[in-house]
Order: structure tokens, then sequence, then C-alpha cells
């Protein structure tokens, strides 16, 4: 399903409306692990990056497992997910731009650029949708030099 989906992404990003693409990761979450937590009822959308950034902090649905720069929480990361709990690694730099990539069902694998063991993702970028994946290593998306900055977030059940 992710894989159809990131056709449909990468499609998306290609049109002159881009408002949708925004909210894929939102979507994804929604389509893997049957939660609408990133659904914006309001605007009648899913989350932006930042949106979701912003709503998984102060949620009581959400608990912090860790920093990306420990293996105990990128092996929990790993776990939930293999236990079809919603997972995700979020980043925002000191401009408030971010990144949120979630984490799907796998196994560790070791990541020469971070040094651990990671595990697996799918995340779509829309401003660079080239960058776009599924079910690579987490690494594959968070530069080393941003490891000290991407939280791992795990949704309580």
């Amino acid at each position: 399903d992710l894989s159809v989906f990131l056709e449909e992404f990468l499609t998306c990003t290609g049109t002159a409306d881009k408002s949708r693409c925004a909210g894929f990761i939102g979507e994804s979450v929604q389509k893997v692990y049957k939660i609408n937590d990133f659904y914006a009822q309001k605007s009648g959308r899913y989350m932006t990056v930042n949106e979701i950034a912003n709503f998984i902090k102060d949620s009581d649905q959400w608990s912090l497992l860790g920093h990306s720069y420990e293996q105990t929480t990128l092996a929990t990361a790993q776990d939930y997910a293999n236990a079809k709990k919603a997972v995700v690694a979020v980043y925002l730099n000191a401009s408030g731009v971010g990144h949120v990539a979630m984490i799907i069902p796998g196994e560790l694998r070791a990541s020469g650029s971070w040094g651990l063991n990671v595990p697996a993702a799918a995340s779509f970028l829309p401003t660079e949708p080239e960058k776009s994946f599924v079910d690579k290593a987490l690494s594959y998306g968070f530069a080393k030099n941003m490891l000290k900055d991407v939280m791992i977030y795990g949704r309580k059940y």
C-alpha cells in the first residue's frame, strides 16, 4: 500500500495544486496504523509537518520515546511499529521548519552514517519529493547532523 501511496505522492508534487501533498505523512499514518490523529477537523485536511510536530508535543495520546541517537529508543520504535502501534520521528530546526517520518513494521538495519541500528521508515518530503521513500532505514531521511534534534514519539493505546 505505501509503495502505491508514494507514487500518488510523487504525482501530487508534480501538479499545480500541492496543498494535498503537505498532508501525505498524516494520511500515511492513518493508512498504516488506522488512526486519524493527524487529521485537522477544523480545516478539513491532514496536518502539515509543522502542525504534526506541534500537535504531538502537546498531545496526551502520544509520548516521547526518546532521542534518535539512543539505540534503545530506536529499538523500542521498531518494536512499537511491529506491534502495529504508530510511531513517528519528528525533526524541527531552529527556524521551525521540520520533517516527520513514520516508522513502519520491519527490522532494525545497520546505518553507516548514524553508527546505529535504525528502524524501517517511510517519508514524504513535499519540498524535496525525490528524497521521499518507503521501507528504507530511518537514517535515510535525516542527515547525521540532524540526529541530535530528531525525537521519536509513540502513540499511546
